[in-house]
């Protein structure tokens, strides 16, 4: 099957070549750039019938062809040189690609029907941990081969109360943390069968440790807003290493100013006392957040009346910096994924059916605009990640 994919790729590239309409970077980018530690891999999406993976070039302010069909609803994680792709609910696998390759599916498995994979904690080339946000088990596999290792019981961390028919029994473990041999997992707690809907959250949010010894919980800390929903960032400030997640509570359709950016400190194991950014003085939902530094940090913002921004803040005191673009609600085009990379630059997804693409800030020494258009990519963002 490998060889296949192989030889159906040198078919597509021979076609591509003798393509009058390609233009720079050449074909040879497909091979020499795709894993580049410079670069930022991108999730795409048409949300329906599936998306692809590419990779984008913050400083050249291109993107590269992305040929390899992935999920229309997916996450992605970078692992020894590979690319992990997180396919969610509907197709329940995991699919590794090779970035030296074009970026071709070396290889897949399946996580469970229905199960819903929401990340993958890969420890090393023998073992990783794979969050299932439908099931009540987190599951344990070679993440080379996808070969079952063994599962985590988590159904204790579930709600325990609901406004419906009863608590559903799923603890929605969502987004992992590795740091320093540390294993961390964020447990929502959603009550799914409340009348109201649209998945509101109980009275508690979970930041659970594992013990990757003996593969069993080992400590649960509690937010202090529920429905940790960001993707986590490690960072260092305040002198200490911290895991940075923003927690919204009730967001969307019954959305509420009753969460805010948390950080958890490595060292003491304890949250910092508030939040980096109250919702009360952002305005809104706080979607996604990423700090740059204890003096700056970015966040997603959407209001109840659907406007959306990306602001500017200071997580030491909590206060608005500026906003950096803002989108009015009678404008369809929303911001998908933040990401600071190791040199500085911010980079925003910018879904927009009619012109997708990552806008690129360079926070250096300031914040400036280094694409003045978004860099266009073939179908809407979703999700990025840093190629190292």
């Amino acid at each position: 099957m490998y060889f296949k994919r192989i030889f159906g790729l040198f078919i597509l590239i021979h076609n591509l070549i003798h393509c009058q309409d390609i233009k720079r970077p050449g074909i040879e980018a497909l091979f020499l750039l795709q894993g580049s530690p410079q670069n930022i891999g991108v999730i795409t999406s048409d949300f329906g019938g599936g998306g692809r993976y590419n990779v984008v070039d913050p400083r050249g302010g291109f993107a590269l062809p992305g040929l390899t069909p992935i999920h229309s609803d997916a996450s992605v994680r970078f692992f020894n040189g590979k690319i992990f792709i997180i396919n969610r609910l509907n197709r329940d696998s995991i699919q590794i690609l090779n970035p030296s390759i074009a970026n071709i599916t070396e290889q897949e498995f399946s996580v469970g029907q229905g199960t819903n994979p929401h990340d993958i904690a890969i420890i090393d080339e023998n073992k990783a941990y794979i969050s299932r946000y439908n099931s009540k088990s987190m599951l344990i596999v070679n993440p080379t081969n996808g070969v079952r290792i063994g599962e985590i019981d988590l159904s204790a961390y579930a709600e325990t109360q609901s406004q419906g028919t009863g608590p559903d029994g799923l603890p929605e473990m969502s987004w992992m943390v590795q740091h320093q041999g540390r294993i961390f997992v964020t447990i929502q707690r959603l009550d799914r069968n409340n009348p109201q809907g649209f998945l509101p959250p109980t009275d508690r949010s979970y930041l659970l440790e594992l013990d990757p010894v003996t593969n069993t919980p080992k400590t649960n800390y509690t937010f202090q807003a529920t429905n940790p929903i960001s993707k986590p960032q490690v960072i260092n400030i305040f002198g200490d290493d911290h895991i940075i997640i923003a927690t919204p509570g009730r967001i969307g359709f019954i959305s509420e100013l009753d969460g805010g950016v948390e950080a958890f400190n490595l060292r003491t194991n304890e949250f910092r006392p508030g939040f980096l950014l109250d919702e009360r003085v952002a305005g809104g939902d706080i979607l996604g957040v990423q700090i740059r530094n204890e003096n700056l940090g970015f966040a997603s913002i959407l209001d109840k009346e659907f406007n959306k921004k990306i602001i500017q803040f200071n997580p030491s005191n909590g206060s608005i910096l500026s906003n950096l673009v803002e989108v009015p609600n009678s404008v369809s085009t929303n911001f998908s994924g933040l990401l600071i990379t190791s040199d500085g630059l911010l980079a925003v997804g910018v879904s927009d059916i009619n012109s997708p693409g990552i806008l690129v800030y360079d926070t250096n020494g300031g914040v400036r605009q280094i694409s003045p258009f978004p860099v266009r990519t073939e179908l809407t963002p979703t999700g990025l990640i840093e190629l190292q």
